[in-house]
């Protein structure tokens, strides 16, 4: 059956359950028409529906909520779990049971809360979360977030964890027993904002934010409750689909953001939207939503497709049907305080409405904005969830100012002929000010709209380079006009350093797809990492701050690899690997953290390779390795951490390659294909993985090709000719695709001009020097790119020369040579070395080729003479290798056949 075919069947089948039973027949007569099949499989719909009974409109099994008359022995009063002796049971949930109790040892007394699996939910799916919650509650360290204090497996091998007693009442009915006025419940709910944005600082969603999970004490302090289905963030992490969802506490429907009903991934933006939900009941008495039944159907359609009355129209309206016991039982809420819909009217209607926007990206993009929203009303200042007019400013500022503005007003008519004029110009500047502030927010949205809606949506797509170029220079133009506004904002200096970092992406980045403009990258992010580091000088506690400047360390560091500025590069990525490493030590549980010092340790290793201490390279990749494959363990379908992973197999197999481990080089990289092609095939038009598919084809090439298999590094080599030529067809404003592209024509050259094949090694070199010539007019700066042109100009003029083409030859290398001597030294630098005495090597190899055809015995002379001298120089750079323990065995040979032949020169 087709997808079109069941949706129709679907269809009919929920019209005809709307229908009394006498109408369904003339409505089969007129639907159907004569298919029969329709017909048969639309009643068998209905009577496996009518078989069912209520079971499938049954809320606990697809929702969260309290699970009711839930079969399981409860732990009776007086029974000990650990040190704890049990009072009562105080709440039960899908998961398991909260206990009150209190110590039993008398060490001290504290009454506590205990929450205990349930016999018969001790699956591995239930443990892990239950875990994770233990793990979430130890990080954290918040007077609105109840404490962790203890944990432990019963005598019958059940976890459990101790957890401070929250003796309070839900915070509605607390808004209810205090009778709170509208701006008491507002300051009130700030404080709930507050936890969880701090949870969001320690890279934890709460998914599953209600009332009942918001306890208010005697002393009205909020306290955040249940993270047993909290996820930490990560990339790719995402709800499970509401039809999959089985009787586990998964989330709550009424509270759920429209992502989670659709089962797309979870940000926290959807704990945002959860928070919205909240409010609103505390403003109105009621849901946002109304659902027509209380089917699982209903519930997700009502919340992904209707809009939510303003709270000030709510207020007003008889709505009866809600959404469910969780809204319907407790309708009660201070009417004195919220009779008068003026006090919800404007601000607050668009402060609610805006954190309920059914996308997440039009949502506030954080909790702390949300927050700061609703100070900025309750100090009647303009808010961001309203346009921003003269009018609406002015009337806020009188409000603010009202005993001011009187006085203003009375002096205003007492002089009134004297400062008209005065009273003109001020409204004029009042005006241009407002004018000028409205620019600033569209210009701010449009900025961040181009740079992260737009762009993400494409950075992936082939051919996708030339349209964010387009982007990327408009956004800049933005970017420069918001910098100067930015001191004092942390939300918008974070905003700024993210679209920065963006356009150094585009502009240049080292390993991605880019223009070329290495500088202007550089230049973006250097602007990046010195916003950051002034963001964690203001605030050096917050964790996401610390992260963000460990990332840009680790950019700019990379940027300045192979350049004149290595040393300070190789000094960032060291900064990164600190504050990295100290983020995790602090969180030992957190995902995030432990990938981020994965990818660190690889970038480490990568750098050093440049130093040639090859023992500490292959100990940060073995430090790597088995994080990623942890991360794999728990996760097998995260693409990310499966990328991540190959990358560094394959930079293991490199680093094994450069100290003469040809057979465990193969292998490494042998697991890093496995896996790039495993992700190519689930996303075949991701420009990335394509990429680094076609690289590790590219490292078995080069390590066939060592061990003097031709064939093979030729049949490897042409594997990823197929896959660069596709990338560069479909975006061939991509600096990186180009390279790639000029690299594997380089390669194949000299593998057909070493098997002997120099006619066919022709189109190859020539291609590769037209390519390698407009990466190096893009990025001058690149020392790597300018030296691998000149070894790829004088094999072609080697081959050139054994054609018997003399003059072609001498012109490739003559142009060898003049490059040759422009590139500056880089002492230290190994891959710079190595690349140094192949240029020398090649290019004094096609000069003893050309003496040998030249015609003339001047001309012959001269070009052996050539040939010495810049062998000279490669036998130097080889020398300084060679004591530095940094040769390989191949090398080594070739130093020997290098040394016979400046003898014969001399």
């Amino acid at each position: 059956m087709t997808s079109e075919r069941w949706k129709q069947i679907e269809a009919v089948f929920e019209q005809v359950l709307a229908l009394p039973e006498a109408a369904r027949a003339d409505f089969f007569k007129r639907t159907c028409d004569g298919d029969e099949e329709l017909r048969r499989e639309v009643d068998s719909l209905l009577d496996s529906h009518a078989r069912a009974g209520s079971f499938i409109d049954q809320r606990s099994q697809f929702f969260s909520g309290e699970m009711l008359d839930e079969p399981g022995a409860a732990v009776e009063a007086g029974q000990l779990i650990g040190p704890y002796r049990v009072i009562r049971e105080i709440g039960r949930g899908g998961m398991g049971a909260v206990y009150l109790a209190e110590r039993a040892d008398e060490q001290y007394k504290k009454q506590v809360a205990i929450k205990l699996i349930k016999r018969g939910m001790d699956t591995d799916s239930v443990l892990r979360h239950f875990r994770n919650e233990r793990q979430i509650l130890a990080s954290f360290d918040h007077p609105n977030i109840a404490r962790l204090y203890d944990g432990g497996t019963t005598e019958t091998g059940l976890p459990y964890f101790v957890m401070e007693y929250v003796e309070g009442l839900f915070i509605n009915a607390y808004c209810e027993e205090h009778d709170l006025s509208v701006t008491e419940r507002l300051k009130l709910f700030r404080e709930v904002c507050a936890a969880v944005s701090y949870a969001h600082g320690h890279l934890v969603i709460h998914r599953d934010i209600k009332r009942s999970n918001i306890l208010i004490t005697a002393e009205g302090v909020p306290k955040l409750l249940d993270f047993g289905i909290a996820k930490i963030l990560q990339e790719g992490d995402g709800a499970e689909p509401l039809a999959t969802m089985t009787g586990l506490r998964l989330m709550t429907p009424e509270y759920a953001s429209p992502e989670q009903v659709r089962g797309e991934p979870i940000t926290t933006a959807s704990d945002v939207y959860s928070l919205g939900v909240v409010l609103y009941e505390l403003l109105t008495g009621q849901s946002p939503y109304r659902a027509t039944s209380q089917s699982p159907n209903d519930v997700a359609r009502a919340i992904t497709d209707s809009e939510p009355l303003r709270p000030s129209t709510a207020v007003g309206s008889n709505r009866d049907q809600q959404l469910g016991p969780e809204v319907s039982n407790t309708r009660r809420i201070s009417v004195s305080a919220i009779r008068n819909q003026k006090l919800l009217r404007g601000d607050l209607d668009n402060i609610v409405l805006m954190a309920l926007r059914k996308e997440p990206r039009r949502r506030y993009q954080s909790v702390e904005q949300f927050s700061e929203d609703i100070r900025r009303h309750l100090e009647a200042r303009p808010i961001l969830a309203r346009k921003d007019t003269v009018g609406y400013r002015t009337a806020k500022f009188v409000r603010r100012n009202s005993v001011a503005t009187a006085a203003a007003l009375l002096l205003l008519l007492s002089l009134l002929g004297g400062i008209i004029a005065t009273t003109w110009q001020a409204q004029i500047a009042k005006a241009e000010k407002g004018r000028a502030e409205r620019r600033f927010n569209d210009v701010r949205k449009l900025a961040n709209t181009v740079l992260f809606d737009y762009h993400d949506a494409i950075k992936d797509l082939p051919g996708a380079t030339k349209v964010r170029e387009r982007l990327v220079k408009d956004a800049l133009t933005y970017l420069d006009s918001l910098a100067g506004e930015a001191q004092g904002d942390p939300v918008l200096q974070r905003e700024l350093a993210a679209a920065y970092e963006r356009v150094g992406d585009v502009r240049g980045a080292i390993y991605g797809a880019s223009l070329g403009d290495r500088a202007g990258a550089t230049e973006s992010y250097e602007k990046a990492l010195r916003i950051r580091e002034a963001l964690v000088i203001a605030a050096p506690r917050d964790v996401q701050n610390r992260r963000e400047l460990a990332a840009s360390y680790k950019g700019v560091g990379y940027q300045l690899l192979g350049t004149s500025e290595e040393p300070r590069g190789l000094e960032l990525i060291d900064k990164s690997l600190a504050v990295y490493s100290q983020l995790a030590s602090q969180q030992p549980s957190n995902t995030q953290a432990k990938r981020d010092l994965g990818k660190i340790y690889s970038a480490m290793a990568l750098a050093l390779e440049s130093r040639g201490d090859m023992a500490v390279v292959l100990e940060n990749y073995r430090k790597a390795i088995p994080i990623f494959e942890e991360l794999l363990a728990q996760n097998p379908q995260d693409r990310a951490d499966r990328r991540s992973l190959s990358v560094a197999w394959e930079n293991l197999g490199r680093a094994l390659f450069l100290k003469d481990d040809l057979s465990g080089a193969l292998q490494s990289n042998e697991k890093a294909l496995e896996l790039r092609k495993s992700l190519a095939a689930t996303d075949p038009t991701n420009a990335d993985y394509r990429r680094i598919l076609a690289i590790s084809y590219q490292n078995q090439g080069d390590y066939r090709a060592w061990m003097k298999d031709i064939t093979g590094a030729l049949e490897s080599f042409r594997q990823k000719l197929a896959l660069d030529e596709e990338a560069f067809a479909a975006d061939p404003a991509n600096a990186q695709a180009r390279g790639d592209l000029g690299y594997c024509n380089l390669r194949m050259g000299d593998l057909l001009k070493d098997s002997g094949q120099h006619t066919q090694a022709v189109p190859h070199y020539q291609r590769a020097i037209q390519l390698y010539q407009a990466v190096a007019a893009a990025d001058p700066k690149d020392l790597p790119l300018g030296l691998r042109l000149i070894i790829l100009r004088a094999h072609f003029g080697e081959t050139q020369a054994k054609l018997g083409n003399t003059v072609p030859a001498g012109e490739e290398c003559a142009q060898a040579a003049d490059l040759l001597q422009k590139v500056p030294d880089q002492p230290g630098n190994v891959e710079i070395g190595r690349l140094r005495m192949e240029a020398c090597i090649a290019l004094g190899d096609a000069y003893l080729v050309l003496a040998e055809v030249s015609p003339a015995p001047n001309s012959a002379s001269e070009n052996r003479r050539k040939a010495c001298d810049v062998h000279r120089n490669g036998l130097a750079v080889m020398q300084e290798l060679r004591s530095r323990g940094l040769l390989q065995a191949n090398e080594i040979t070739e130093m020997e056949e290098l040394t016979r032949k400046i003898a014969e020169c001399d």
